[in-house]
């Protein structure tokens, strides 16, 4: 079984990958010449700049991302990607978030605390 990333890891990661979101957004922006060129470059703009947040705010997003199941912090990064790429998504995005959320939250509650 692989070793799961490190926190020491991840930080960096996470901004290499903003960065080179935000760069490739700019680059397709000033030389693409078509409107699928535009909206990439755009949505990779606002995913970009969704990571380069969740950079800034990682050592405080780490405590209270224990009190949840994992799956509740991929959930919403992937809801915060979609909803920056597609702002019209909301009325999809946020219904089908709050669901899979509240099923991973009973499906922990009965299967009962971690054991450690």
């Amino acid at each position: 079984m692989p070793e799961p990333l490190s926190a020491n890891f991840r930080r960096p990661l996470l901004l290499l990958i903003a960065i080179a979101l935000l760069v490739g957004s700019a680059a397709v922006w000033w030389w693409g010449d078509e409107s699928s060129a535009r909206f990439a470059a755009a949505a990779m703009g606002r995913v970009g700049l969704v990571l380069a947040a969740l950079w800034l705010a990682w050592p405080s997003l780490r405590r209270p991302a224990r009190w949840f199941p994992p799956a509740v912090a991929v959930i919403g990064v992937i809801s915060l990607m979609v909803l920056a790429a597609q702002p019209r998504l909301i009325f999809a995005v946020v219904p089908a978030a709050g669901t899979l959320i509240t099923i991973t939250m009973l499906v922990r509650s009965f299967r009962g605390p971690p054991k450690r």
